[in-house]
């Protein structure tokens, strides 16, 4: 599996696309733009978007996205819920009010833990509450992406609507019991090393 890191936004969030030797693609959150992702990717088959969590900045350009692929999107019940509401994903506070016009049937709500694949993809979510009630890390294969729950030096705000800092602190433990020593993908910045 290759991984590809664009970085885009004003708070320079991370898009991972992820290739494998089937010629097929899919997407960790949904920041850049729909032509940076295209240029990636031509002539790939695109099997789904996973969102870390509903906070506006993971999911600015998921409608653009979703519209020219015609693809599922997997995501948590409160972090799908976040998509239809400024507040909750916080647009409003930086003046964007960005709510989700997709149907709700376009999306795939996914338990507290869960496996499945896609194409031959075999991935692994699992709820890390903290920085929201809802987000979640991603195991693919080997590749562990935490969004905004652990970062290269810290970890995400608990501070939001639906943060907890209990929360995180139990989620942070959960990750270093179950993989300490394995690289891992943020949400922002670069990769670092649990």
């Amino acid at each position: 599996m290759k991984i590809k890191t664009l970085i885009s936004g004003k708070l320079d969030n991370n898009t991972y696309i992820l290739c494998n030797d089937d010629n097929e693609f899919i997407l960790i959150d949904a920041a850049a733009e729909l032509q940076d992702i295209q240029a990636r990717t031509e002539d790939m088959k695109f099997l789904g978007i996973i969102l870390t969590h509903g906070h506006y900045d993971h999911f600015e350009n998921l409608e653009n996205i979703m519209n020219f692929y015609n693809v599922k999107c997997y995501l948590t019940e409160p972090e799908l819920e976040k998509l239809y509401n400024p507040k909750g994903n916080y647009s409003i506070v930086f003046n964007k009010f960005v709510i989700c016009k997709q149907p709700r049937e376009n999306f795939v709500v996914l338990g507290e833990k869960e496996e499945f694949e896609l194409g031959s993809f075999k991935i692994k979510t699992f709820v890390t509450k903290g920085h929201t009630n809802g987000g979640i890390c991603i195991e693919v294969d080997d590749a562990l992406f935490t969004g905004d729950t652990k970062f290269a030096h810290t970890y995400g705000r608990t501070d939001l609507l639906t943060g907890s800092s209990e929360d995180m602190q139990q989620s942070l433990k959960y990750l270093e019991e179950n993989y300490k020593g394995r690289q891992f993908y943020p949400g922002h910045g670069s990769s670092g090393i649990i």
